[in-house]
C-alpha cells in the first residue's frame, strides 16, 4: 500500500461519523429511577388534598352557621319587641283598672292573677311564626319551658320557637306601700326543641304609674 492510500484510509477514518445517542426527554424518565409514584408520595398527596378540602368544608360550615344566627337574632328580637309591647298594653290597661277602680284589684293583684291563671295574654302575632287564636302567653318558672306555637296548628315553614318568661318584684313604693315595680324577663330558644343556639335574654320593666 502506497503512501498516498494510507492517507486516505487515515483521513476516512478521521472523517467517518457515528451515530449519537439521543438526548434524554424530559417526559421520559431516566435510566434506573421508577417510571411510578411510590406509595408514600401518593399517600402525602392524598393528605395535602384532604387537609385543603377540610379546610374549605370548615370555612362554609362557619359561614352557614353565622348566617344561621343572624337571623335567630333578628327572628328573636322581633317577637321579644311583640311580646314585651303585648305587656305593656296589659300594664297600661291594669294601671288604669287600678286607678278608677274599675276592678276591686289593685294593679300587683291584677298581675298576680295574670302571672299565675292560664290563657289571660294572648300571645302577639309574629311575622313568620305560627299563629294560633288558641295561643297565649305563658308565665313559668325557669325550669319551664313554653312552646312559641300551638301544637294543634303547627307550620313546619315557619318558625317554631321555645320560650320562658317569668317576673321579679323588684321595687316596694312608700307611697302605694306595695311593689310597684315589675322586671320580666323573656329567654327565646331560636332552635325550639333542639336547643342547638344559646338563648336569647331581654329584659322589660313594667311600672305602676299611679301608686308612685
Amino acid at each position: 500500500m502506497n503512501k498516498r492510500s494510507h492517507s486516505t484510509l487515515a483521513s476516512g477514518r478521521a472523517t467517518q461519523s457515528f451515530p449519537r445517542p439521543p438526548l434524554p426527554s424530559p417526559l421520559r424518565p431516566l435510566g434506573g429511577r421508577n417510571k411510578a409514584f411510590t406509595l408514600i408520595e401518593t399517600a402525602l398527596a392524598m393528605l395535602a388534598i384532604g387537609l385543603g378540602l377540610l379546610a374549605l368544608f370548615g370555612l362554609g360550615r362557619l359561614g352557614l352557621q353565622a348566617t344561621k344566627e343572624s337571623e335567630n337574632d333578628a327572628r328573636c328580637a322581633l317577637m321579644a319587641d311583640a311580646v314585651f309591647e303585648t305587656l305593656r298594653d296589659y300594664n297600661a290597661r291594669f294601671v288604669e283598672n287600678a286607678r278608677t277602680n274599675a276592678l276591686s284589684a289593685t294593679w300587683l293583684q291584677q298581675w298576680d292573677l295574670a302571672y299565675g291563671t292560664p290563657k289571660q295574654i294572648p300571645f302577639p302575632p309574629v311575622a313568620n311564626m305560627s299563629s294560633s287564636e288558641n295561643l297565649y302567653l305563658m308565665f313559668a318558672p325557669e325550669s319551664t319551658l313554653a312552646p312559641a306555637y300551638d301544637r294543634d296548628a303547627l307550620s313546619l315553614s315557619d318558625w317554631n320557637p321555645r320560650y320562658q318568661l317569668f317576673r321579679q318584684n323588684k321595687y316596694a313604693s312608700p307611697v302605694a306601700g306595695s311593689v310597684n315595680l315589675l322586671q320580666f324577663t323573656l329567654l327565646i330558644y331560636p332552635d325550639g326543641d333542639t336547643y342547638s343556639s344559646d338563648p336569647r335574654i331581654y329584659h322589660t320593666t313594667l311600672t305602676n304609674t299611679g301608686g308612685l
